[in-house]
């Protein structure tokens, strides 16, 4: 699992003042409750095996660490020994009931070994939160993966699904570039590989979504990639499937294509992926797609790529994003793009990560030009939602998002490291 702590949550408080048993402990757990009751390190940490961890914390080192966590003890009055249990032929661990000072109550553990060593002193219980650009970039770096490789895919409302198969069950993913990572969906994850202990957050359009777990040592195989022991969040999704009744796992986001150039063909239902290299130079033989209509410049932003869109010369910043079914706008340009702008007498709703935004006014978006490639009227949404989650330097300078009426114009190449957008017939 990959996780970042954030020290110290959970603590168990201990002092030096008298407390009473309601059974009889063992004299190693007295010893244990004695030591820490007194605050002396040294008794303690000649107790401890020198693998010995603190609750759910890595291994640090006990000589600076346990003297910082006896300062912050304040007070235990009684105790009484819940259950003692054999982890192994060498291990035993006692749980403990523990009333504070405070009248707060705690349960800690003590994990000894056949020597009477303690092995694990459970007192802490640290908040862990995962990461799950690193969980992913993990999991790839231990998968065999192909130079170049061609995925079908299923388009539904102009959103692309992906064939997988997740923990042996077969299934599609949404893919969506404007997801970071994988986001599993949780009614395909069983509870035995949900972590309770790790939190992890996500922003989009619209906010922060919500009831995010983490679940451990998954399996998932799409195209020719297998990716075994991989740790992802976890959301409760809107409950979805395709046409045909088949299971929707989750969103399979750009963390996915790491080292990979992308192109889309919506006409033949195609992903193409082509590995590339630290230059953006392909590794093997690619994909043969026809002479280019033309190409432009594209920069990265987090996972964003992002092109400028030109109306007579004038460059507006905008993102890419498949898991986009409209062109967003930010409703601020509408006087800017006016004469650029035929409105449709409908409104819709825009379901955002922060919920459902009612009421967008809707029109197509024409004259635009990338490069000196032209685009077909594009269906466009504006908003007032909000586009480009982050703060600060690590907000996404863009003023709208190009979706799949952007990207089925043309079979269009996204060669990420290069910083190129390139248009095939």
């Amino acid at each position: 699992m990959i996780a970042k702590i954030n020290l110290l949550s959970g603590l168990l408080m201990f002092s030096a003042t008298t407390f009473a048993q309601e059974t009889k402990a063992p004299a190693k757990v007295e010893q244990v409750v004695a030591l820490l009751n007194a605050k002396d390190s040294q008794g303690l940490l000649h107790l401890m095996a020198d693998s010995c961890r603190i609750g759910n914390l890595p291994e640090m080192d006990n000589t600076k660490v346990i003297p910082e966590i006896l300062s912050k003890f304040s007070g235990i009055s009684s105790y009484e020994i819940l259950d003692d249990q054999h982890q192994s032929e060498d291990n035993t661990l006692f749980s403990l009931l523990v009333t504070y000072a405070d009248g707060k109550s705690g349960k800690p553990t003590f994990l000894f070994n056949k020597d009477g060593k303690l092995v694990n002193l459970g007192i802490i219980k640290a908040r862990l939160r995962g990461n799950p650009d690193e969980a992913l970039a993990q999991a790839l770096a231990a998968a065999a993966r192909p130079d170049s490789m061609r995925v079908r895919f299923e388009l539904q409302n102009g959103l692309i699904y992906i064939p997988s198969r997740l923990n042996g069950q077969d299934g599609y993913f949404m893919f969506d570039s404007g997801a970071p990572v994988l986001i599993l969906r949780k009614k395909y994850v069983a509870s035995t590989h949900i972590n309770k202990e790790v939190s992890v957050d996500f922003t989009g359009m619209g906010g922060m979504m919500q009831d995010v777990q983490w679940a451990t040592n998954n399996s998932l195989a799409w195209g020719a990639i297998e990716l075994n022991g991989l740790d992802a969040p976890v959301a409760s999704m809107d409950d979805m499937e395709l046409e045909n009744g088949a299971a929707i796992f989750g969103l399979m986001g750009y963390g996915v294509l790491k080292g990979y150039q992308l192109t889309f063909d919506y006409a033949k239902q195609e992903l193409l992926l082509e590995r590339v290299d630290d230059n953006g130079q392909l590794i093997g033989r690619g994909f043969e797609k026809g002479t280019a209509c033309g190409s432009a410049p594209m920069r990265m932003k987090r996972h964003i790529p992002i092109v400028d869109l030109s109306f007579d010369g004038k460059l507006y910043p905008m993102g890419i994003d498949c898991g986009a079914n409209a062109n967003v706008l930010k409703q601020d340009l509408a006087q800017d793009l006016l004469s650029f702008l035929d409105y449709e007498e409908e409104k819709v709703a825009i379901a955002g990560v922060g919920g459902v935004q009612a009421d967008n006014h809707v029109a197509y978006l024409t004259d635009a030009k990338v490069g000196d490639v032209k685009l077909q009227d594009m269906y466009t949404v504006l908003t007032n939602q909000d586009i480009g989650a982050g703060k600060g330097d690590d907000a996404l300078p863009i003023q709208g998002l190009l979706g799949t009426p952007f990207l089925n114009q043309y079979k269009t190449t996204l060669n990420f490291v290069k910083g190129e957008i390139t248009f095939y017939p």
